[in-house]
């Protein structure tokens, strides 16, 4: 019985007047805000699309904003910043195809004591489209009037090949790929630059390094 007595008052009376100022605070700032009006405020949010499954690619245009409506005490809506207040959807357990995804609310974050009355769109169409690698050759874009282009023996580009990765269907579009302009310094001896290979569709990245090396040999 002594040692529970020992207890309350360290527990319980100690710093007893702090505890009951504290406590007092708490309860005026909660009256405070539940006795204020609510109101109404409408934002434009980015959509973030979380957790896309790896080997996967997004292929159509989604919607990636979304509307929303909010209602809650003027104090916390009047102070909130754009990144107290976020949208998103999640594609972790998605298989390839088109589907409708739901922009559910318990993806909308906000702050306490907000509510989300509206959004919009409720919903967003989504194509998720399965990758493929493939090695595609890749040649020099060499720029230069026809007097120099005649003087060109030969051209070589390191690596003569570079694996990309693609949705399957974009594979028949092109044969291989080219790299960015390359404009020589001196018609003459060798010339030898770095070049970043380009990419026919935005559907596509290169695996790896994209630049190689061009090798141009003048006569």
């Amino acid at each position: 019985m002594a040692s529970f007595s020992r207890f309350i008052r360290t527990t319980v009376l100690n710093n007893l007047s702090f505890k009951l100022v504290a406590l007092a605070l708490s309860v005026a700032l909660w009256w405070f805000i539940a006795g204020e009006n609510e109101i109404q405020v409408g934002l434009v949010v980015p959509l973030e699309i979380r957790n896309i499954p790896v080997g996967f690619l997004i292929t159509n245009k989604v919607d990636r904003q979304v509307e929303l409506r909010l209602s809650g005490p003027p104090s916390i809506l009047g102070n909130m910043k754009p990144d107290d207040v976020s949208a998103s959807i999640d594609l972790s357990n998605s298989r390839a195809g088109r589907r409708i995804v739901s922009v559910e609310e318990r993806g909308i974050h906000v702050p306490p004591g907000v509510k989300v009355s509206r959004m919009y769109p409720t919903a967003v169409e989504v194509l998720l489209e399965r990758l493929e690698r493939r090695r595609m050759p890749v040649a020099a874009r060499v720029v230069a009037s026809p007097a120099i282009r005649q003087r060109i023996m030969k051209v070589d580009v390191e690596p003569r090949t570079v694996e990309v990765e693609a949705p399957p269907a974009a594979f028949s579009q092109v044969a291989g790929l080219y790299t960015e302009e390359i404009i020589p310094e001196k018609a003459k001896g060798l010339y030898s630059t770095m070049a970043r290979v380009e990419l026919w569709t935005v559907h596509a990245k290169i695996v790896g390094n994209p630049v190689v090396r061009v090798r141009i040999q003048f006569r």
